[in-house]
């Protein structure tokens, strides 16, 4: 068999590094639009495009670490470092996936700077095939090739998600998403508003208050039982916006609002998928077999 995969961060080599191992595979090839392994663990300190004129892809912040523990996440055959927190740093997850790409010599299956412009499935010979169509992002050059199974590994934390509310394009202050957060500094002496409290709203916060005035992390779920900092507090949802001020669900008003932050998740986007490949996304819910396989095309 011929195989493919779309990305080459942790999903994508955990199935290349198995694919080239396999006798049956003849060819297995991953498409990495950027010049680095890693995915969403690649940080970098720009926001909007990168050096090649891509989106940027990371949403790793300066101060992130884990929020599961390295043992945890470690792949079963090939551990982290033993010693040190259990709780690590981005640097050392894209260090453990360098290290995990050199050991099982991955980097050779590896097509960088190559994006994936179009993916359908064909019938030849009785047999359905996958087309793809690939450019190099730095030559533009498009080449066409086919496989016989693809593994969509794209990720999805990387094109934000935010909600439409009421008044929002009229509010006066700073709107951002968590996705280009990278330093507290940034935001030193002012007031912000954080929606959502998952992983990213809670953490955030907290690495806000450590030079922000004020924080308010407004949420829909139970109200959060750990300790917060003085200068964070929490609210519930948002109802409204005008110039300088939001409104809540239970009428309280905020005002004086330097910073929106949406930490409000992400969508998921197969943007090289073929209209054939029917990738209906509804209410952010990719319709997928157990999460994984198209009962179209399994």
């Amino acid at each position: 068999m011929r195989l493919a995969v779309i990305g080459a961060g942790a999903a994508g080599l955990c199935a290349l590094r198995h694919l080239t191992k396999h006798p049956s595979i003849t060819q297995a090839i991953a498409f990495e639009q950027t010049k680095d392994i890693g995915g969403t663990w690649v940080y970098t300190e720009k926001t909007g495009t990168d050096d090649l004129g891509l989106p940027v892809h990371s949403s790793m912040y300066a101060n992130l670490r884990t929020n599961l523990p390295k043992e945890v996440m470690a792949f079963p055959d090939y551990p982290f470092p033993k010693g040190g927190n259990s709780f690590i740093t981005h640097v050392e997850v894209h260090d453990y996936l360098k290290s995990y790409t050199q050991h099982f010599d991955l980097n050779k299956f590896i097509k960088f700077s190559t994006s994936v412009e179009n993916l359908e499935p064909i019938t030849q010979n009785g047999n359905r095939i996958w087309k793809m169509v690939s450019r190099g992002v730095l030559s533009g050059e498009e080449e066409n090739h086919e496989f016989d199974a693809i593994f969509v590994c794209n990720g999805h934390y990387s094109v934000p998600l935010i909600p439409k509310l009421k008044g929002l394009e009229n509010f006066k202050g700073t709107i951002i998403h968590s996705h280009n957060y990278r330093h507290p500094e940034d935001f030193s002496g002012k007031r912000i508003v954080l929606l959502g409290a998952a992983a990213s709203g809670t953490d955030i916060g907290i690495d806000l208050s450590s030079t922000a005035k004020e924080v308010v992390l407004c949420h829909k779920k139970p109200p959060l039982q750990s300790p917060l900092p003085n200068n964070m507090r929490q609210a519930c949802g948002i109802k409204e916006f005008t110039e300088t001020d939001i409104h809540l669900d239970n009428d309280e008003i905020i005002t004086d609002i330097d910073v929106m932050m949406f930490c409000t998740g992400y969508h998921y986007t197969f943007p090289f998928l073929h209209p054939s490949c029917h990738p209906q996304i509804e209410n952010e819910r990719v319709p997928l077999y157990k999460h994984i396989v198209s009962p179209e095309h399994p």
